[in-house]
């Protein structure tokens, strides 16, 4: 019951809701915020299936010994503080609204299952070789709880449908685009120490198996998601052309690796110019638009003399 008195964390999450607007978020992933903000709230029969860290927490000893398997699901979804919970939702509000838009609430709901499954059997993985290597029991014993290991994974998305460029890691540190998630990993570890590293870790691993191993083939091969109904089915997508590749990072974007399929939208939408190239084009323009409304006035002076001759 202690935990419905940490309140500030939740209300800000509603805030920022309320600032989006429930009709700009697509189902899934307001289900699943909301899912888990009644997990930490401990609202009707959850807190029966949720009723403390110790019992829900992932780690090798308590899923791979025991074989406590429900835990990779009950730890992903439970949250140790309001805080925890807020930013682990509002960083999962942003990149689920582009990703769910991109692939349909239908097959993103399924990436949701399946990342979080594997995104809690490779931590679990992971402790283990790391016991085994290091001659450390420690590792096994290591228990996790929330769904930023799921939310690392998504990230992984995020960066590869968007074009290439350079993000700025807290507003000012600039990384590839490509490697942002690995910055991301390691700075987060450097503030907050006892955060999860193995877990987040995992949930890259598990992002990369999406977007350069088997695991998007595999998962095709039972839901096609819109993106694939789109460019190989001539399929309806929920999404529009800026959804995709609008992605809302302090990013200045390069194009030229982006003449593929997928990039169509983006490069119609931009010219395939860099925001450097589109402010000069739009500077140019605006001094040719400015030509044509304004002739020269020794033309007019000459015109008026002519007449008057």
């Amino acid at each position: 019951m202690a935990r419905r008195n940490q309140n500030l964390g939740v209300f800000l999450l509603v805030m920022q809701i309320m600032n989006i607007g429930i009709e700009n978020i697509p189902p899934v992933t307001l289900i699943s915020t909301v899912l888990q903000v009644a997990i930490f709230l401990e609202l009707g029969i959850l807190e029966q299936w949720f009723p403390s860290p110790k019992y829900v927490c992932i780690s090798a000893f308590h899923v791979w010994d025991r074989k406590r398997w429900n835990r990779i699901i009950l730890g992903s979804l439970y949250h140790a503080d309001d805080f925890h919970l807020y930013y682990n939702m509002a960083s999962f509000l942003w990149k689920g609204r582009q990703l769910e838009r991109r692939f349909g609430s239908v097959y993103f709901g399924f990436l949701l299952t399946i990342f979080t499954v594997l995104t809690g059997l490779v931590y679990v993985a992971i402790n283990i070789a790391l016991s085994e290597i290091m001659d450390d029991g420690s590792y096994r014993l290591t228990c996790a709880v929330g769904f930023s290991g799921v939310i690392f994974a998504l990230k992984v998305l995020v960066t590869h449908y968007s074009p290439s460029g350079t993000q700025y890691l807290m507003g000012f540190i600039p990384v590839p685009s490509k490697y942002i998630f690995w910055a991301e990993l390691v700075f987060i570890q450097m503030i907050t120490p006892n955060v999860s590293f193995v877990g987040h870790l995992a949930g890259i691993l598990v992002g990369l198996l999406y977007t350069k191993g088997p695991l998007k083939v595999f998962m095709d091969s039972f839901l096609q998601s819109s993106e694939h109904r789109r460019f190989y089915g001539g399929g309806y997508s929920t999404a529009s052309d800026n959804d995709y590749y609008g992605f809302r990072y302090n990013t200045r974007y390069r194009n030229d690796r982006y003449s593929s399929n997928r990039n169509d939208d983006y490069n119609n939408y931009t010219g395939g110019l860099s925001e450097e190239e589109q402010t000069r084009r739009a500077q140019e323009e605006s001094l040719r638009d400015r030509g044509r409304m304004y002739p020269d006035l020794d033309d007019l002076r000459r015109r008026r003399a002519d007449r008057f001759s």
